[in-house]
């Protein structure tokens, strides 16, 4: 809610209400939309109820913007990024990555807000059971300064590749609508060179994140079973039988119980 108070108060006509930049940041939060000013393209609208009170005065309550224009200014300027990245012979790298082959050292991009989310919860069981390592990064995706995160995030993943092992990286952006910092041109080209797969839950409206990852999946369940899928194929080719076989052998014979016989000397 807010105060309207006319410039001329003997004109008549359409209203124009001039927010200033305490108030666009209100309009961000509540919205979920980051009117940062390169994204502001053409006009944009706020639909206001208003009401006049003999106390009061004239008040209004924000009903939600137009966003038609923004994602049409979006999906353009991320056409023009997928066109400069095919042309660099970079957009398809992640999907020419094979398959991966086992799943033992995983790092997660997720939300930082608090809330649950299936695919960060089922990889933290599987940390908690032994099954796998789990490195995670959570990262408020429609924050500013979030592409300066999303870069460091990058770069501790590029870490774990380069001083250890790692399998794949997961993108979990959970719900929202302004996941412009996963359409940066300059993020998108690491992603697209990032030396294992990205699997990410895709979001709406969708980034170049969702075009360029190794798969993206709609839903929650379809990402965990590829996850499975791999931990399947890693049961198959790890010979189990042969690793029983070593365990059996290597496994440390009992010790037998040292007992004094019975009315025998201790020593001879």
């Amino acid at each position: 809610m807010f105060d309207l108070q006319a410039l001329d108060p003997t004109r008549s006509g359409r209203l124009t209400a001039f927010m200033s930049a305490d108030f666009t940041q209100q309009v961000e939060q509540v919205s979920g939309i980051q009117l940062h000013e390169e994204d502001l393209l053409g006009d944009h609208t706020v639909l206001l109820t208003l009401t006049v009170d003999p106390l009061l005065g004239l008040t209004g309550r924000i009903i939600g913007l137009d966003r038609g224009l923004m994602l049409r200014a979006w999906a353009e300027r991320d056409a023009q990024a997928r066109e400069a990245l095919d042309a660099n012979g970079v957009w398809e790298r992640q999907r020419e990555l094979p398959m991966p082959r086992r799943l033992r050292r995983v790092f997660l991009i997720e939300p930082d807000d608090g809330a649950p989310h299936a695919i960060a919860d089922g990889l933290a069981r599987w940390h908690e059971l032994g099954m796998i390592a789990l490195i995670r990064h959570p990262l408020a995706f429609e924050e500013p300064g979030s592409v300066t995160a999303l870069h460091r995030a990058l770069d501790a993943a590029q870490d774990q590749y380069d001083w250890g092992t790692l399998d794949a990286m997961i993108v979990e952006p959970g719900t929202g609508f302004a996941f412009r910092a996963l359409s940066d041109p300059g993020l998108a080209q690491r992603l697209c060179e990032f030396p294992v797969p990205i699997l990410t839950h895709r979001t709406r409206p969708v980034t170049l994140l969702d075009g360029l990852a190794f798969r993206s999946f709609d839903t929650a369940p379809e990402l965990a079973a590829l996850l499975i899928e791999i931990l399947h194929r890693e049961l198959r080719e790890a010979d189990r039988p042969r690793l029983e076989a070593i365990a059996r052998e290597l496994e440390p014979a009992p010790m037998a119980e040292d007992r004094p016989a019975d009315g025998g000397a201790l020593f001879d």
